[in-house]
């Protein structure tokens, strides 16, 4: 989990990589699906975010956009989320 930080108008954000581990079925073959994401929390989402240990298996909720515009490279941005398991 990265640092959680302020933005120059005081809203909290904290920026940190999520992890998706699963098995799926793909034309009738299951596989194995593992990927990192970039993912990014602002507001009560991020303070709430900031104080989850390493590893915490999470069911997020938020959107997908692009790290800037000159980039096409995506982030999630992680609106709510709560623990599971």
């Amino acid at each position: 989990m990265g640092d959680l930080r302020h933005t120059p108008a005081g809203t909290p954000i904290v920026e940190f990589a999520v992890s998706h581990v699963s098995r799926q079925v793909e034309a009738g073959i299951a596989r194995s699906v593992e990927c990192e994401m970039a993912a990014v929390a602002v507001g009560e989402a991020a303070r709430r975010a900031a104080l989850l240990p390493a590893g915490t298996a999470v069911r997020l909720e938020g959107f997908l956009a692009s790290r800037s515009r000159g980039s096409r490279q995506p982030v999630l941005h992680v609106n709510s989320f709560e623990t599971i398991g």
